[in-house]
């Protein structure tokens, strides 16, 4: 699997359900400024990737790459017990309400990057991005991931979070992680066998 194919699929998933689409949802419709919204997740979301593809660079040098590709599998497995484990509260946390759409940009791109740092998302494109050999497409993943998850949850609104069934997002989420993981075991022991 490609960087920018394995990376897309990595962030989708582990941002299905997640509180950032909760606070996305919350913005949207508490702001009723989709477009800054998006602006604000997207300026977000474009840093973060930054960092943690720099990061994992930087390691992805210092790591010798076999012991790096196990990592990574191992990173997966245990991404996706992570995931599993979380039981999706819906707490979405205060937020000042913005009105302009300087208010609604900024007020998003602060919450949506507070949020993030140091969430599984940006752990995953650090892992990524550390053990590829291509961190641009790390990137371009990532950051397509992010978006392809939030940008729709801008549009559906507030009425229809409570029908989601969000406990079953986070299952199929865990699931996958985990069967990448092995298949990426999988093929470790295949390449050295």
């Amino acid at each position: 699997m490609n960087s920018f194919l394995l990376a897309f699929l990595a962030i989708a998933l582990a941002e299905l359900g997640d509180k950032s689409q909760l606070i996305t949802l919350y913005l949207s419709a508490r702001t009723r400024r989709p477009w800054a919204v998006l602006a604000g997740i997207s300026l977000a979301t474009v840093a973060l990737a930054v960092i943690a593809v720099s990061l994992g660079t930087l390691v992805g040098q210092w790591i010798d790459h076999p012991m790096l590709d196990w990592l990574i599998a191992l990173a997966f497995i245990g991404m996706g017990l992570w995931v599993g484990l979380d039981p999706g509260t819906e707490d979405a946390g205060e937020v000042l309400p913005a009105v302009s759409q300087q208010r609604a940009f900024w007020g998003t791109a602060s919450l949506f990057f507070l949020m993030e740092m140091g969430d599984k998302t940006q752990l995953a494109t650090f892992g990524l991005a550390a053990g590829l050999e291509q961190p641009a497409m790390v990137f371009l993943g990532s950051v397509l991931g992010m978006m392809a998850v939030n940008a729709p949850v801008i549009w559906l609104g507030h009425r229809y979070a409570a029908s989601l069934p969000r406990r079953r997002i986070n299952q199929v989420a865990a699931s996958m992680f985990v069967l990448i993981g092995l298949g990426l075991m999988l093929g470790l022991l295949l390449r050295n066998s």
